[in-house]
């Protein structure tokens, strides 16, 4: 078992490694003056409304319709759910004397992983196709939440909820299509899913690249100085995503769905956490520090705990 423990743990940090060098190249190109954080922001709009449903599109057309995969892909949002529940009552305990706006940034980034930008291209690396499809799954779920209680809380309560935007969004939307297009069995002309293929593999690499350029932009002297942003680096990078390995365990998921869904937990603060932060009028100096901090630390918690997830 400690031998699997350790496979597995190599497998997973490599791939986390060969994501940070990535990652590494947007800092190194921020800090040059080559591509900067502005253009980082832009490329976002990119990978968020049109490379990134892409991708997912092309992991429901990509997997094999079968009753375990049928049965996986309800289970997965039923956990993705769970899993997002667990974050908003762990946030709700926490951080209550402080301002709204304040304790609201704690709020969200105690609760919300970088799913679609870290996590997914990090399961697809690990598990393959089947990772793009449970994750794709969780990234559904982010949206719904981070539509909700997420802009509600970043925004101090003064953000109104907009139902519509629970659904007419690009990572609903591309669910939405995806599913029909799995359950149905649906083939693309070879051409096209070629494409599709092209276009889905764009994202890992410019998500991480976008990445590097916002980790470039952090107050390195900040990130490490304050207590808060270590509690809320415990919270999101091993209180969630532990419980959430025990509760996979407990109710018998395996295989690429618990990897998949553990990476995902498992992942560091969403970058989006600053972006929101600025569209509702919030501090943006915050999200950065708790972005920085859990990115650097994640380095070494993703791999240790998914590694045993998959032994326990």
């Amino acid at each position: 078992m400690f031998n699997d423990f350790l496979s597995n743990l190599e497998i997973v940090a490599v791939q986390v490694i060969i994501l940070y060098i990535i990652a590494g190249l947007g800092f190194f190109a921020d800090k040059t003056k080559i591509f900067v954080q502005a253009d980082g922001k832009r490329l976002v709009d990119l990978l968020f409304n049109i490379i990134l449903p892409i991708s997912i599109i092309n992991s429901f057309l990509s997997m094999e319709r079968t009753p375990e995969h049928i049965k996986g892909l309800g289970l997965a949002f039923l956990l993705a759910f769970l899993t997002h529940l667990l974050g908003v009552g762990i946030s709700c305990l926490t951080f209550r004397k402080r301002p709204k706006l304040e304790s609201g940034i704690y709020h969200y980034a105690t609760t919300f992983s970088n799913a679609a930008f870290l996590a997914l291209p990090l399961a697809e690396s690990v598990v393959g196709k089947e990772g793009i499809f449970y994750s794709s799954c969780y990234v559904a779920v982010f949206n719904v939440f981070a539509f909700t209680y997420g802009i509600n809380q970043i925004s101090g309560g003064k953000a109104k909820i907009n139902v519509k935007n629970l659904i007419v969004n690009p990572g609903s939307i591309s669910v939405i299509i995806g599913i029909p297009l799995f359950l149905l069995g649906v083939k693309l002309p070879g051409f096209l899913q070629d494409t599709m293929s092209r276009v889905a593999a764009c994202n890992s690499p410019m998500a991480m690249i976008v990445f590097g350029t916002f980790f470039a932009n952090c107050n390195f002297k900040n990130i490490f100085a304050k207590k808060e942003i270590y509690f809320v680096s415990f919270l999101r990078l091993i209180l969630i995503p532990v419980t959430m390995m025990l509760v996979f365990k407990l109710i018998g998921i395996n295989g690429a769905m618990r990897i998949a869904l553990t990476i995902s937990a498992s992942a560091p603060i969403a970058t989006n956490t600053a972006m929101y932060s600025a569209k509702y009028d919030n501090d943006t100096a915050l999200p950065s520090e708790l972005v920085g901090q859990t990115s650097v630390f994640s380095v070494i918690t993703m791999p240790v705990i998914v590694a045993l997830s998959s032994v326990i």
